[in-house]
């Protein structure tokens, strides 16, 4: 009984070790660079730069709305890659 059970705890934590961390990595990656992309465009789309104005005017408005913005594509690309 021992026995076996020792091999599943084996069994899965090598399991986690080979698919768990990589796939998490990879999937954290493209959650990211997709994030960043999305702040991109909207940033484009948007008429004047909000990166200009988060970091040069220090304009605290427009960096809780790119946060606010940030947080909802987040949790969008979350919901896509979870399904």
């Amino acid at each position: 009984m021992i026995n076996s059970l020792s091999f599943v705890l084996l069994e899965t934590t090598k399991q986690f070790y080979e698919v768990g961390i990589p796939g998490t990595i990879i999937f954290s990656a493209i959650g990211i660079v997709m994030s960043v992309i999305a702040f991109k465009i909207i940033d484009w789309l948007l008429p004047g730069k909000m990166t200009h104005q988060i970091a040069d005017e220090k304009n605290v408005a427009v960096g809780i709305v790119a946060g606010a913005m940030i947080l909802g594509i987040c949790i969008i690309i979350a919901a896509a890659i979870a399904s």
